[in-house]
């Protein structure tokens, strides 16, 4: 599944009958080619159990949309050099934005989901009319740094921070963005945009953005815990994400009672404001100049080990993964600190305890969500995430 999606995607991207991105099959050679590289048609074959015939039927279709682009021979045994074919990274690019309270981030990955360009910046007016221009420059920027033209953008994605309310694309985000509440965000975006978008909680795309870039290389089921203004996360089930009915499979701060602290950054803000005065004036100040040994940090650690050990004890229990990952835009050395102290509730009997998924810090610089966005248009038109065969929870 991807997410709420609103919008045509352009015909140019569509195959002959006019209706579909891609067949069935075509999206596993597609996935296979993003997941393991240039592949010869019998290898091919013999990773999908089609027939060599299918094969090159398939593939003959694919490289006459330029999809596909055929390489060097490569000589294997005897008989024929195979051709190895690859995925055309130049065919097409998919842009993703990332919306929070005090930034937007925005980057733009072409068809083997390598990132082109990335940037993050400050935005100080939220309305949706200021903050989408804003948005709609970087988006230009971006794509004129990455020397590719916005007709051949299959598609925007678009992360934003909040809770779906079960109707669309309608997201009940923090009171900072008040002006996103509750607006029909996909037609908005995609007017501003002029193209189909898809929108995505900012949790959810950072876990694809970790499928696609971090642990999720090794991991097909984990838990991403995203830790921003505010708290939540994702779960990645076989390589995909597990969205839930509504869209809000993953937020982890639902289980944290109310009356008991909340370990987000902004907390971490508000300490380090308490403390010492006027020196970080928002979170992206803080986070640019992150005081790893300020004493204060001790402070938001021992406040935070609580409610994460109840949020890691239930992920475990529920789900079982094989990991979890501390990611968003916290610090990796202060993710490393916080690793230190959890616990899982996970008492022995006759000797044995449950086992319990590693912790680790996501290997990713930044927050993932933007990449993760872009990756939404991909997903829906050609692609899977998973990264192998697996049984899954």
């Amino acid at each position: 599944m991807v997410g709420v999606g609103y919008g045509s995607i352009a015909p140019r991207f569509l195959r002959e009958d006019g209706v579909r991105t891609a067949t069935a099959n075509e999206r596993r050679l597609l996935s296979l080619l993003r997941r393991d590289g240039p592949m010869t048609r019998a290898q091919l074959a013999r990773a999908t159990e089609l027939t060599e015939q299918s094969i090159a039927r398939l593939v003959e279709s694919l490289l006459q949309r330029d999809l596909l682009i055929e390489g060097a021979p490569v000589v294997a045994g005897r008989g024929k050099p195979g051709l190895p074919v690859s995925l055309n990274s130049k065919a097409l690019h998919a842009v993703g934005v990332s919306v929070m309270t005090d930034a937007v981030a925005a980057a733009v990955m072409d068809l083997s989901g390598s990132i082109l360009a990335r940037r993050q910046i400050p935005i100080r007016d939220v309305s949706l009319t200021a903050a989408i221009a804003e948005m709609q420059k970087l988006v230009r920027d971006l794509e004129t740094q990455a020397g590719v033209s916005a007709s051949q953008r299959i598609g925007v994605g678009a992360a934003v921070t909040g809770y779906f309310i079960g109707d669309g694309a309608r997201l009940n985000p923090p009171p900072a963005l008040d002006a996103w509440a509750l607006q029909p965000l996909d037609g908005i975006l995609s007017k501003a945009f002029d193209g189909p978008v898809w929108i995505e909680n900012d949790g959810t795309a950072a876990a694809i953005g970790e499928a696609m870039f971090g642990v999720g290389r090794r991991l097909d089921n984990f838990a991403y815990l995203y830790f921003s203004a505010g708290f939540g996360g994702g779960v990645v089930v076989r390589g995909e994400p597990l969205r839930g009915d509504n869209g809000n499979a993953g937020e982890f701060a639902s289980v944290i009672p109310v009356d008991w602290f909340q370990p987000n950054l902004t907390a971490l803000l508000r300490m380090m404001q308490a403390g010492d005065g006027d020196r970080w004036a928002s979170l992206g100040d803080l986070l640019a100049d992150f005081p790893a040994d300020h004493p204060i940090i001790d402070q938001w650690l021992d406040a935070a080990e609580q409610p994460l050990n109840l949020v890691l004890s239930a992920i475990s229990g529920v789900l079982d993964p094989g990991g979890i990952v501390l990611g968003g835009r916290l610090p990796h050395a202060l993710a490393l600190r916080l690793i230190e102290r959890l616990r899982f509730t996970n008492p022995q009997r006759r000797g044995h305890c449950r086992p319990v998924p590693k912790v680790e810090a996501s290997p990713i610089l930044g927050d993932a969500s933007a990449a993760g966005a872009a990756a939404l248009p991909l997903r829906a038109a050609f692609f899977s995430l998973a990264s192998h065969e697996s049984a899954g929870f």
